[in-house]
């Protein structure tokens, strides 16, 4: 295969990769670090450009996706004053989405609202347990122990289940939210607030692609 060829597949296969993940990671990385949306989607595009140079290297990591979310927190924690600052209650503009109803964009936007009240590395462990991810994948990610995994998540799951009444789970170091049991009320409504995050921002995707038809309004948010 010629170099051109090669570079044609390489770009091609960044692009599928960029396509497939792209919103599903912004909600993501919302949850986990953003109060400031903006500054949030700039650290991402800038991962994924630098995942695009070293595409080769990038696509052989067990989790490709893991590798451009590690280097967007490495982007957001080398601003010092964002870094500081993230963890103050402060409102996320984000896209509602179209499909839910009044009471899922109502509980939606109190479960982003609760989250935005932790400290950065609370949230951080909260929302990556609610992704699937173990004790010792959190451990290895954030540079912290397994046991200070599990002090994280107890301190933000009595904190949410406070803010948003929710019944307390009967494991004191949250082993059911790990479990992912959708029977956990906490992880319900953290996956439910990720999945109406994910539907508006594939829906805002949408409204901003060329042919809609005058009339729509692609940069309206939801507070």
């Amino acid at each position: 295969m010629s170099d051109t060829a090669e570079e044609t597949t390489r770009d091609e296969e960044f692009d599928a990769f960029y396509a497939r993940t792209n919103r599903r990671l912004t909600a993501h990385a919302l949850m986990r670090f953003g109060r400031d949306r903006q500054g949030v989607e700039d650290a991402l595009q800038e991962a994924y450009i630098e995942a695009m140079e070293r595409w080769p290297t990038v696509r052989s990591c067990p989790s490709p996706e893991g590798w451009v979310l590690t280097t967007m927190r490495r982007k957001l924690a080398r601003d010092g004053r964002r870094w500081r600052n993230r963890w103050k209650p402060a409102e996320l503009t984000v896209p509602a989405s179209p499909a839910a109803t009044v009471e899922e964009t109502s509980e939606a936007l109190a479960t982003l609202r609760a989250l935005t009240t932790l400290p950065p590395r609370q949230r951080e462990v909260i929302v990556m347990a609610t992704s699937g991810m173990s004790y010792q994948e959190i451990s290895t990610a954030l540079g912290i122990t397994t046991r200070g995994v599990g002090s994280n998540l107890h301190k933000a799951r009595a904190r949410l289940t406070l803010l948003l009444s929710i019944p307390p789970g009967s494991d004191r170091e949250g082993e059911r939210l790990m479990s992912l049991s959708p029977r956990d009320p906490l992880y319900a409504a953290l996956s439910a607030a990720d999945a109406w995050l994910l539907d508006g921002l594939c829906a805002e995707e949408r409204e901003r692609e060329p042919g809609r038809g005058p009339g729509h309004d692609s940069g309206r948010g939801h507070r």
